[in-house]
């Protein structure tokens, strides 16, 4: 997920993990024994994912239709 890499911030308010965990969960380096972390990590950057791609179709198809030529200031542009 290096195109939509997740800040640490975001990994440690979501996973309730330290800084340091966070980076080692992100890295694939986090290996401890009977941990679900890297498993909730991974179903996180999934949801992640499915929902950027069905928040971009969306906001793709809404752009197309816009008569507006500059974006400036488009909310539903920073989102594509």
């Amino acid at each position: 997920m290096r195109e939509e890499a997740l800040k640490l911030s975001d990994i440690q308010a979501v996973l309730g993990v330290s800084k340091a965990a966070a980076s080692m969960i992100r890295a694939g380096r986090y290996d401890r024994p009977g941990s679900e972390l890297p498993q909730r990590y991974e179903a996180l950057v999934a949801l992640v994912r499915r929902v950027r791609q069905e928040s971009g179709a969306d906001a793709v198809s809404i752009c197309y239709g816009c008569p507006r030529e500059d974006c400036t200031g488009c909310r539903v542009a920073e989102l594509v």
